[in-house]
């Protein structure tokens, strides 16, 4: 009784199926289930196929053109044999594969992998592991590859190619089995002619980077639906792999954010704004985080993941903040803790997402401080005494969250508060305070200083740093952060 059923997919290759073909036709053991799916091709190749299915009584399906994957998977539908192999149109097959195939099968794996001779202009190398069972975090080469595989049906059952992807469609197919089954089973020998004179596979035509950021996408979406910390490190590893590998490098892709909070800048309306442009570089090389939003204005040199336009006319700074707070609380397709940032934060360490809180003594030393510079009252204390009278009679503390560093927004409790205290424009301080969310005490971290000298000492252990104005133009803290942060980031266009 036949064991094996081979799934040859074809597309565009009448240079090179008869090729393929030819080596089915010379296989000592003769009883097999060969499935040949065209996957829409519109040279040749069909009556090539035809012509040899007639001949030799093998399966021939012509399917509506939708890449490899679909091709595949349509193959796996009509596989009737306990187990199942892929062959290239392109590739051959070694006059014993199907023989050592069946044999081998005694050994019982869900997973077997076989050598490859391959076909370079320059010669012919036999690319072969060591006999033994590979686990997960020892592979062989070329364990991203069906064809070079032999796969028990029974255990791939609920395991599809995704339909559309093309690029690492044999990846990320692999992937799943070998979180499922720990590893692979390499078997001594070689088996497959694979040919280098067209490699560009089913269907896949040019690479872009829109393919090769879905090729991570998907082993994203794949490390979510792990449980062990194991499982993940490992697809995580496979990610910086591909990230750091020349031919991402080529395509000038870019590692996108893992964290778990959106940041929300909220911006005036103004054509340019270069203190965000450093400051969303600075982000993107130290900091995580989920999506980037800008609420407001946006510089035309800029592009965030999300936008959402305000009209500031006739409004008060107050009162342009406190709105777009709002809103942006509001909004479900925000992240439920959201990280508020200003224009002129800058990123000088990356840190945990789960960073505490940090605020700046209290609101009365600060008032003190203001007034004694300034002689007097201001506008500004008179508005910290406001809040620090709505404070005390709420029963709350008054510790002065004005730090000039981001903050981790609630919006469910942010709306609250706002809601609350409808004439209180100190949104971040009452906020800080009505919850209690504490953290750590320091000083004011906001450069306004034109000339500092020792400028490395100062910014030892600081997470965050934020400019004044002029000290960003004209002061050495801006000459610091330009020349630390020169690369581009994906939000520049």
């Amino acid at each position: 009784m036949a064991k094996i059923s081979l799934i040859v997919t074809v597309y565009n290759k009448e240079k090179f199926v008869g090729r393929c073909l030819d080596s089915l036709e010379k296989q000592i053991e003769k009883d097999a289930q060969i499935i040949i799916v065209d996957d829409g091709s519109t040279d040749k190749s069909k009556e090539i196929c035809k012509d040899y299915c007639k001949r030799n009584g093998w399966e021939y399906y012509r399917i509506k053109h939708g890449g490899v994957s679909d091709a595949r998977n349509y193959g796996l539908d009509k596989a009737k044999n306990k187990y199942v192999t892929f062959l290239d149109a392109d590739d051959a097959l070694t006059p014993d594969a199907i023989d050592i195939m069946t044999r081998i099968t005694r050994h019982n794996y869900n997973i077997y992998q076989f050598g490859q001779y391959r076909h370079h202009k320059t010669g012919i190398i036999n690319d072969c592991a060591r006999k033994g069972f590979y686990e997960m975090n020892k592979l062989p080469k070329r364990w991203t590859m069906v064809w070079n595989k032999l796969y028990k049906k029974s255990f791939i059952s609920n395991i599809r190619f995704i339909s559309g992807l093309q690029f690492g469609e044999d990846e990320i197919f692999n992937a799943r089995c070998i979180l499922k089954n720990g590893g692979i089973y390499h078997a001594p020998q070689t088996l497959i002619e694979h040919y280098f004179d067209d490699k560009e596979s089913l269907c896949r035509g040019e690479l872009s980077l829109e393919r090769l950021e879905r090729l991570i996408k998907e082993l994203e979406k794949l490390k979510s639906k792990q449980k062990t910390a194991e499982k993940k490190q490992w697809i995580d590893n496979k990610i910086k792999t591909h990230e750091d590998s020349a031919l991402f490098r080529r395509f000038n892709y870019k590692r996108k954010p893992n964290g778990k909070y959106d940041i929300v800048y909220f911006l005036k309306n103004s054509p340019t704004n270069k203190e965000l442009v450093y400051s969303l570089r600075s982000v993107e090389m130290n900091w995580q985080y989920n999506k980037v939003w800008f609420y407001g204005g946006c510089p035309k040199n800029l592009k965030p993941d999300e936008h959402v336009f305000i009209n500031q006319t006739a409004l008060s700074k107050w009162q342009r903040v406190r709105d777009m707070l709002y809103l942006a609380c509001k909004n479900d397709d925000i992240t439920e803790d959201f990280w508020l940032f200003n224009d002129d934060f800058f990123v000088l360490r990356k840190k945990s997402e789960n960073m505490p809180p940090q605020y700046n003594r209290t609101l009365e030393d600060r008032i003190i401080k203001i007034e004694k510079r300034h002689g007097g009252p201001t506008e500004y204390t008179r508005r910290l005494k406001h809040l620090v009278k709505t404070l005390k009679s709420a029963s709350k503390g008054t510790l002065d969250y004005a730090v000039h560093k981001p903050i981790l927004i609630n919006r469910k409790r942010m709306i609250e508060v706002l809601e609350k205290f409808p004439d209180e424009p100190m949104s971040r301080a009452l906020y800080g305070n009505y919850y209690e969310i504490g953290g750590v005490s320091r000083h004011d971290m906001k450069i306004k200083v034109l000339k500092y000298n020792k400028m490395s000492e100062v910014m030892n252990g600081w997470d965050f740093v934020s400019t004044s104005d002029g000290s960003f133009e004209n002061g050495n803290i801006g000459r610091y952060l330009r020349d630390k942060f020169k690369i581009k980031s994906r939000f520049e266009l």
